[in-house]
């Protein structure tokens, strides 16, 4: 019997699209650490800096085994489980003298020597221990299951895995669209939506929205999400919302939208991309990380600079907005989204 466990809420779409496809899965869902791991974790951490302190908290091997004590109890009350399916290595699902075998959905592995790697998400104290921890993992691993071919790339590049183990199976949206809007609104306006603007490169984005305005100034671009530190000047064209969306306020952001832009620092594979297109809204980029692989040619940015992504923008605003609405859906439906993540995990699971 195949189980999924996840430790966050990332996972979901994916693991309902999973048991679509076979009921008799089981999905033991989401497993966090204590309160009292947390404690520990942080006072290991041996930092007075806060935000450094949580990182330290979060990727501690102390928080790791608490999440891996937990998910050991839930699987031992299924004793018909054979094999685990789990989304994120931070720790192994079942230990290595088990009986049971596991698998490992990853959108990339860590990387403590790739300057592009977010701070927020790079340990100091636990730099070394947890690369080791992420090889041991998927060094076990019976499959792993990443979203993007850049993602694949990279994990075969820093660890000794088979790469007939390692399969991309593509990623999809956080929530469902009732179906694609090929009209955008007028007066046109573009949209980035994202927490942790520095990472996210809201900055540049503003400055590719007050480009545009001065040459075209009934266009709008509006910045979206938890700013988490950066702040970005008034400026005109440029409207900012600096607070988390809800679901239903990025699909309303979306769905009129002459176009997303994504100017990530860092962002393996980004669901907002997907959830864009769903909508028909195509999405401005350079082709970055995973971010690239689903995005027509036609709105790919030479690089992620203001002046690049400006000149994308200018494309759309003197173009026919239909056919490239159409693009935009067609690449969303040719990539099959959740459902065809599940398909390629089923099917290389049911090789073992």
């Amino acid at each position: 019997m195949l189980a999924c466990i996840s430790k966050n809420d990332r996972a979901h779409q994916l693991f309902d699209a999973i048991r679509k496809l076979d009921s008799s899965i089981l999905d033991l869902g989401i497993v966090r650490a204590s309160r009292f791991a947390k404690i520990r974790g942080a006072l290991a951490g041996r930092t007075l800096d806060r935000a450094q302190l949580r990182t330290e908290m979060e990727f501690s091997p102390v928080v790791a085994n608490d999440m891996q004590r937990q998910t050991g109890r839930r699987i031992a009350a299924y004793p018909a489980i054979t094999h685990v399916l789990q989304w994120g290595a931070m720790y192994a699902p079942v230990p290595a003298s088990s009986r049971l075998t596991y698998s490992i959905i990853t959108d990339g592995p860590f990387d403590p020597e790739d300057p592009a790697y977010p701070v927020e998400w790079t340990p100091k104290r636990w730099k070394a221990e947890y690369f080791s921890r992420q090889r041991e993992i998927y060094s076990g691993a019976r499959f792993i299951f990443t979203l993007s071919d850049w993602a694949r790339t990279r994990l075969l590049t820093l660890h000794r895995v088979d790469p007939a183990q390692v399969v991309r199976i593509g990623w999809g949206p956080m929530f469902q669209a009732d179906g694609p809007n090929l009209e955008a609104a007028a007066p046109p306006y573009f949209v980035s939506i994202g927490n942790q603007w520095h990472r996210k490169g809201m900055d540049i984005v503003a400055e590719a929205g007050r480009f545009v305005h001065e040459r075209h100034p009934e266009v709008q671009t509006i910045i979206a999400g938890n700013p988490a530190g950066l702040e970005i000047p008034a400026m005109p064209g440029v409207k900012l919302i600096p607070r988390r969306q809800s679901q239903a306020e990025v699909a309303g952001l979306l769905r009129n939208a002459r176009g997303l832009i994504v100017a990530s620092r860092f962002d393996a594979s980004p669901h907002i991309i997907m959830e864009a297109l769903q909508f028909g809204t195509p999405v401005i980029a350079a082709s970055a990380f995973g971010i690239g692989e689903n995005i027509p040619t036609t709105t790919l940015s030479s690089e992620c600079t203001p002046a690049a992504l400006a000149e994308r923008m200018e494309f759309l605003i003197t173009e026919p907005v239909e056919p490239h609405r159409l693009q935009a859906f067609t690449m969303y439906s040719s990539s099959g989204g959740w459902a065809r993540s599940a398909q390629t995990v089923l099917g290389s699971l049911s090789r073992e």
